[in-house]
């Protein structure tokens, strides 16, 4: 009989929580624009893609990694504001489905953009956090770079300035009431058209800030985000698409079952470890629907 090695298993569950924090962070952006818009932008993964590609660009040029990474972000504010403003909004009110399909032209469109301004090599990018061989701690005997660790506290950080965002200023509150009801809001003087651009913005420098943190460890190129962003779509459905809560728990779950699927379920594979998440996510959803946080639309007729 095999003794359990309790930290081993503390280090994959810290190992787990590092990669489940750049997938919450990911779902946090599906969260941002589903709550304002109520569609997905299937294209969030390359434009936070192209935000880690400006703070690569920005640290070759002797920029500080984070400074680079506020700057990107901002950016990628703007950027997210137009897309919303330009591409967007003059479909989505004539024909809602055609939100996905310019989403989805929008994936490939800024794949083929990243590709053609930096090249299809991978690129370094430096990580904000201590990357030496002492930077660490333990837990439990387990160690934890602070590398890994940061991301998760980062996480954490996002989250409550999200929460006092939605429930404690003027245009997180004028959010949520757009993302409840447009044409009530616009009745009540909610300039709904500047919240939406607000969300979308917002979304993107959230994506920049997850891309820019999973690129030192992953390495920058134009494929990087492709697994991350379906771990993220996932995450945002499993934890519920309006919920931000919601986003960061399944984050943080699906990182957790893929470390301890990888570490104690070898044999499967690791092409069949999302494989295997996905299905636990699936039946999670035929018993709730709308996900574990997400909540429950009431319609009148």
């Amino acid at each position: 009989m095999l003794a359990f090695d309790f930290s081993l298993f503390v280090e994959r569950m810290l190992f787990g929580l590092a990669e489940g924090s750049v997938y919450a962070l990911l779902a946090l952006a599906l969260v941002v624009v589903f709550r304002s818009t109520g569609q997905l932008n299937f294209a969030q993964g390359e434009m936070g893609l192209f935000g880690a590609y400006v703070v690569s660009t920005l640290t070759l040029s002797g920029v500080p990694v984070w400074l680079s990474i506020v700057i990107a972000m901002v950016i990628g504010f703007f950027i997210g504001a137009g897309v919303e403003r330009v591409v967007i909004r003059p479909i989505e009110h004539r024909n809602p489905g055609a939100v996905v399909v310019a989403s989805i032209g929008l994936f490939l469109g800024i794949n083929q953009l990243n590709a053609m301004i930096w090249g299809p090599d991978a690129r370094q990018l430096p990580s904000p956090f201590p990357t030496d061989a002492d930077a660490f701690f333990r837990v439990f005997d387990a160690p934890v770079r602070w590398e890994r660790f940061g991301i998760f506290l980062v996480l954490i950080g996002l989250l409550v300035l999200l929460w006092l965002l939605f429930n404690k200023t003027k245009i997180g509150l004028a959010m949520r009431a757009v993302a409840n009801n447009q044409e009530s809001s616009s009745l009540v003087g909610i300039r709904v058209g500047l919240v939406l651009m607000v969300g979308w913005g917002l979304a993107n420098a959230i994506a920049v800030l997850g891309a820019s943190l999973l690129a030192p460890q992953a390495g920058l190129s134009v494929s990087l985000m492709f697994g991350p962003f379906l771990a993220a779509s996932a995450a945002a459905t499993l934890g519920g698409l309006d919920s931000p809560v919601g986003a960061v728990v399944g984050g943080l779950l699906i990182g957790l079952l893929k470390a301890f699927i990888i570490g104690y379920v070898g044999w499967l594979g690791g092409d069949m470890v999302f494989t295997v998440t996905l299905g636990i996510i699936l039946m999670v959803l035929l018993v709730r629907p709308g996900g574990l946080f997400g909540s429950v639309r009431v319609e009148r007729v």
